[in-house]
């Protein structure tokens, strides 16, 4: 395995995502979903609602085949749930394609299928597979909430909250298994 090169990238996956998200809060305010994002750069400016699929391709592109590998080399056990992280990328990938999702009637039931199936993955990895460093999960999806009760939008907004505390809780827990070479 490539330890710096994982790490670098993971890094840049992070800063990236954390752009992302701070310059939609800072345009837009506290978005109902992440997804919802299109429409809003579409409002703003027709043709830059294409920066929402191009995140969760990029995430995939980068950070999925990471998560795999390290499911596949951590331990054992991480192998056998090496499948999580392959779901999670199909429907990414499938959120990103149906980005434009309140075109279409049915679209609108696929594309949150396919966000939800592709958190509860992530969610499900981090307590099957990485339950050694389940507190840097727990401890993301707690403070992010907290920020929800702060601000009065965790009822409102509750997928937003919950969606961005899916990908740091995957992010940081795989940085900390690259650096500190956890087992998991």
């Amino acid at each position: 395995m490539y330890p710096l090169y994982f790490s670098l990238v993971l890094l840049a996956d992070i800063l990236v995502f954390t752009y992302y998200v701070i310059y939609v809060l800072r345009e837009f305010g506290i978005p109902v979903n992440l997804s919802i994002t299109y429409y809003s750069f579409e409002r703003r400016r027709k043709g830059t609602g294409v920066l929402f699929p191009t995140l969760m391709i990029f995430l995939c592109v980068t950070t999925i085949p990471i998560w795999i590998e390290l499911s596949r080399h951590a331990s054992s056990f991480g192998y056998t749930f090496v499948f999580f992280p392959i779901i999670t990328l199909v429907c990414l990938l499938l959120v990103a394609a149906s980005a434009r999702y309140k075109k279409t009637h049915g679209l609108v039931y696929f594309h949150y299928a396919c966000a939800i199936l592709a958190a509860v993955c992530a969610v499900l990895w981090i307590f099957l597979v990485a339950y050694k460093i389940l507190y840097v999960g727990l401890s993301i999806l707690i403070a992010l909430m907290l920020m929800g009760i702060r601000t009065g939008t965790l009822h409102r907004c509750s997928l937003f909250w919950l969606e961005t505390a899916a990908f740091y809780a995957i992010f940081f827990s795989l940085l900390i298994i690259i650096l500190f070479s956890v087992n998991i």
